[in-house]
C-alpha cells in the first residue's frame, strides 16, 4: 500500500498544486459553463421524468425501466471505456519502461495502472450523471438515504466495469500477437457489431404501429436480468426513492462482485503481464520495402497529412475505436428504422420534420464526441516530437490546416452517410434532405476547425494516455461549445423552416419583412459557423507559433 501511495504521490501533488485562487480564477468561465450544463441537464431530466410518471397505470413502471436502462447504458459505456483505456495504460503508456526499470514489484505496477485506468475511464460519468439522479430524487421527494445508498452502490458498480475491462484487455493482448493485432481487433469489432445487431433485432417486434405494441415492446426489453449489476442498482435505487430500506442482498452482491472482479483481474495480470509486454515489442521493418516506397513520399504540403494517416493505421489504440463507434452508429441508425411514424403522425402533422430535427441533434452530438476524440487531440498526438516540426521548414499554419483536413474529410463522410441513411428511413422529402446535408457539411467544417483550434490552444504534449487529452477539462469545454453551436444552428434553422412553412400555408408569397427575417437567420448561421472555425484556428496558430512547454 505504501508503494502505491508513493507512486500516486506525483499525480496527487500535481492536482493539489493546481488548486489555488489563480487557477480557479482562470477556470471560472469553465466552471460557469459546467454549472449551466448541470442546470439544463437537470431541468430536462426532471421534465421528462414528470411526464413519464404522469402516464396513468404504467407511469411508475416506465420510470423504473428508464432508470434500469440508464444503469445498463452506463455499464456498457464504462466497460468499453475501461477496455480502451486499459490497453493504452497498461501496454502503451510512456512510463512503463521507467517503472519496469525500478525495484518495483509487478503487482504494484498493475495496481497503480488499475487505479489510473478506472479513474480515467470513469471520471466523465461521475461528473456528468449527478443531475439525472438529483432529478429522480427531487421528483420522488426522496430522503437523504437515497443519495447515500446511490453513492455507496455506484462505487462498486464502477469497480465491476473497471475490473472486467482490465481483465479483457489482458486476455486480448495475450491471445493475439502483435503482428495479428489488427486482424484480431477487426474480428472483435465485427463480432461486437453482429452481437449488438442480433440483440436489438430480437428485442423489437416487426410491427410497432399500435400504442399497445409500442409500450409492450419497450417494457419487454430484457436488460434488467437478476444476475446483472444494473438490476441490483435499480432495485436499491427504487427502494430508497420510495422511502424504503433496500434489500441488503443487492448491496452485498455489488460489493462482493467488485472485489472478486478486481482480484481476478489482478491475478490474471500478474500471470500474463510480463509475457504480454514482450509480445508487443515493435519489430523491425524490411529496409528494402522502405527504399522501394521512398520515391512515393509526398511533397511538403502533404507530408503531415500523409504522416498522420500512416500513424493512424499503425496505432491500434486509435483506429480500433472506430469499430466501437461503428457499432454505436449502427444502433443509432437501426433505432430510426423501428420508429412508429404512422402512430406518431396521429399526434402531429409535422412528424417527419420533427424526426429530421431530432436526427440532426443526435448527429451533432455524435459529431462533437468524435471530434473531441480525434480532432481535438490530433496536435497533442505529436507528443515530445513537436519540436521537430517546430524547427522544420513547415509553417504552423500549414501544420494546423493539415490536421484540419486529416480529421475533417473522414468525419464529414461518416456524418453525411449517417444523416442521409436515417433521413431516407424517416422518409424525408427532397427539401428536408437537401437542408440536412448542407447543414451537416457546415457543422463538420466549423466543429472540425473548433476542435483543431482548441487542441492547438490547449495542447497536452506530455501524456500517458491520449484519451486523457479529450477527457480533460478543456476537452469537455470543447464538447460543450461544439454541441452549443450545433443546437444554436439547428434551432435557428428549425425556426426558419417552420416560419417558411407557416407563411407558405397562410399566404401566396413572402413579403419584404418576412424575407428579411429569413435572410438575417441565414446570415447569422453563416457568421456563427465562420467565427466558430476562424477564432480558434487563429488563436491556436498564435499559441503554437510562440514558445510552448513540452
Amino acid at each position: 500500500m505504501k508503494t502505491i501511495l508513493l507512486l500516486l504521490s506525483p499525480k496527487i501533488k500535481s492536482i493539489k498544486n493546481t488548486i489555488n485562487l489563480n487557477t480557479l480564477a482562470r477556470r471560472l468561465p469553465f466552471i460557469l459553463i459546467g454549472i449551466v450544463f448541470y442546470l439544463v441537464f437537470y431541468i430536462g431530466s426532471h421534465k421528462i421524468l414528470s411526464f413519464i410518471r404522469s402516464i396513468e397505470f404504467i407511469g411508475e413502471i416506465l420510470s423504473k425501466k428508464l432508470l434500469s436502462m440508464t444503469f445498463f447504458s452506463l455499464g456498457i459505456f464504462l466497460l468499453l471505456s475501461n477496455i480502451i483505456t486499459a490497453l493504452s495504460s497498461f501496454y502503451m503508456s510512456k512510463d512503463i519502461p521507467f517503472l519496469m526499470s525500478k525495484p518495483i514489484e509487478i503487482k504494484e505496477i498493475l495496481r497503480l495502472k488499475s487505479i489510473e485506468t478506472i479513474l480515467t475511464s470513469s471520471w466523465m460519468v461521475i461528473s456528468f450523471i449527478p443531475p439525472f439522479f438529483v432529478a429522480y430524487g427531487i421528483n420522488y421527494d426522496a430522503p437523504i438515504l437515497f443519495y447515500i445508498f446511490l453513492t455507496l452502490t455506484f462505487i462498486p458498480f464502477i469497480l465491476i466495469s473497471g475490473g472486467i475491462g482490465i481483465l479483457i484487455a489482458h486476455l486480448l493482448t495475450r491471445v493475439f500477437p502483435v503482428k495479428k493485432i489488427r486482424l484480431a481487433l477487426l474480428t472483435i469489432g465485427l463480432l461486437l457489431f453482429l452481437l449488438i445487431y442480433l440483440f436489438v433485432k430480437s428485442q423489437l417486434p416487426v410491427d410497432l404501429e399500435s400504442p399497445e405494441r409500442f409500450i409492450h415492446s419497450f417494457l419487454a426489453t430484457k436488460i434488467d436480468l437478476p444476475l446483472m449489476p444494473n438490476f441490483w442498482m435499480t432495485e436499491i435505487a427504487m427502494a430508497s426513492l420510495k422511502k424504503q430500506i433496500p434489500d441488503i442482498l443487492y448491496l452485498l452482491l455489488l460489493l462482493s462482485n467488485s472485489l472478486f472482479v478486481l482480484m481476478l483481474s489482478d491475478r490474471v495480470g500478474q500471470r500474463l503481464y510480463i509475457n504480454n509486454l514482450e509480445r508487443i515489442q515493435p519489430s523491425t521493418r524490411n529496409a528494402s520495402r522502405v527504399k522501394r516506397y521512398r520515391n512515393f513520399y509526398p511533397s511538403r504540403n502533404l507530408a503531415v497529412l500523409w504522416k498522420d494517416t500512416k500513424i493512424f493505421f499503425r496505432d491500434t489504440s486509435q483506429w480500433s475505436q472506430v469499430f466501437i463507434i461503428g457499432a454505436l452508429i449502427f444502433i443509432y441508425v437501426y433505432n430510426f428504422r423501428t420508429i412508429p411514424l404512422k402512430l406518431l403522425s396521429e399526434f402531429t402533422p409535422f412528424i417527419k420534420e420533427i424526426m429530421v430535427l431530432i436526427n440532426m441533434v443526435m448527429a451533432g452530438l455524435v459529431l462533437s464526441a468524435v471530434s473531441a476524440r480525434f480532432l481535438y487531440s490530433s496536435l497533442s498526438l505529436e507528443g515530445m516530437a513537436i519540436w521537430i516540426i517546430k524547427i522544420s521548414p513547415l509553417t504552423v499554419k500549414k501544420l494546423i490546416w493539415s490536421k484540419f483536413f486529416h480529421g475533417f474529410i473522414p468525419v464529414t463522410v461518416i456524418m453525411l452517410a449517417i444523416v442521409f441513411i436515417t433521413n431516407m428511413i424517416i422518409g424525408a422529402d427532397t427539401l428536408l434532405m437537401f437542408f440536412a446535408l448542407v447543414t451537416v457539411v457546415i457543422l463538420c467544417i466549423s466543429i472540425s476547425g473548433l476542435g483543431v483550434g482548441m487542441g492547438a490552444m490547449y495542447p497536452r504534449f506530455r501524456y500517458e494516455n491520449i484519451a486523457s487529452a479529450s477527457m480533460s477539462p478543456t476537452g469537455m469545454l470543447f464538447m460543450l461549445i461544439a454541441f452549443s453551436v450545433v443546437l444554436l444552428t439547428l434551432s435557428i434553422e428549425a425556426w426558419s423552416f417552420y416560419f417558411y412553412k407557416m407563411v407558405g400555408t397562410s399566404g401566396p408569397s413572402l413579403n419584404l419583412r418576412e424575407k428579411t427575417q429569413l435572410t438575417l437567420a441565414c446570415l447569422f448561421i453563416i457568421v456563427l459557423n465562420i467565427l466558430t472555425i476562424y477564432i480558434p484556428m487563429k488563436k491556436g496558430e498564435k499559441r503554437l507559433s510562440g514558445d510552448i512547454s513540452i
